[in-house]
C-alpha cells in the first residue's frame, strides 16, 4: 500500500524520473535520499512502477504518419488475447486497446510514411480472425497520451 510520501514521490517521478533523490526528498519533506531510494525500489518491486522510459519525439525521428485502426473481429474462445498477441506483432504499434462496443480493438500505429502503413494493412488482411478494419490518419495531435496529467491522490 502506498502512503502519502509514496504518492508525492510518484507525482514527481511520473514527470521526471531522472530527478536526483536528494531533490525529490527535499520536495516532499523526506530528507534522506536513501529513504527515497528505498521507497522507489519497493514500488518497483510491487509493480506500482512498471519501468522507466525515455519519451521520444517520433516526428523528429521521421515517424510522422500516425494512424488509428479500428478492428472488428470474429468471435471465438479467448479471441481477445489470441488476436491481441497477433496485433502486438505488427510493426510500429504503440498501443492496443481491447474495447467493448461495435469494434473490438483500437490500434495506434506510427510509421515513416504511407508505404510503411500499407505493409501493416497487408498484415491485417492476412489475419483471418479479423472481420473488418477501419483506419484513420491523424492530422496532428491536440494532446498526446500524457500520464503525467494524472494526479496521484
Amino acid at each position: 500500500m502506498v502512503d502519502e510520501f509514496d504518492k508525492r514521490i510518484l507525482n514527481i517521478i511520473k514527470d521526471d524520473s531522472a530527478m536526483p533523490l536528494k531533490d525529490i526528498g527535499n520536495a516532499i519533506g523526506l530528507f534522506s535520499p536513501s529513504a527515497v531510494s528505498k521507497r522507489i525500489k519497493d514500488m518497483k518491486k510491487s509493480g506500482i512502477i512498471k519501468k522507466e522510459v525515455a519519451i521520444l519525439d517520433y516526428e523528429r525521428l521521421g515517424f510522422d504518419f500516425m494512424t488509428i485502426i479500428l478492428i472488428k473481429t470474429k468471435y471465438s474462445k479467448n479471441y481477445a488475447s489470441s488476436i491481441g498477441d497477433k496485433l502486438k506483432q505488427l510493426p510500429n504499434v504503440i498501443a492496443i486497446y481491447f474495447v467493448l462496443g461495435d469494434i473490438d480493438f483500437i490500434v495506434f500505429n506510427i510509421n515513416k510514411d504511407r508505404s510503411d502503413f500499407l505493409k501493416v494493412m497487408e498484415a491485417l488482411t492476412e489475419m483471418e480472425e479479423i472481420d473488418r478494419s477501419d483506419s484513420r490518419v491523424v492530422a496532428y495531435a491536440i494532446k498526446d497520451i500524457d500520464f503525467g496529467a494524472i494526479k496521484i491522490k
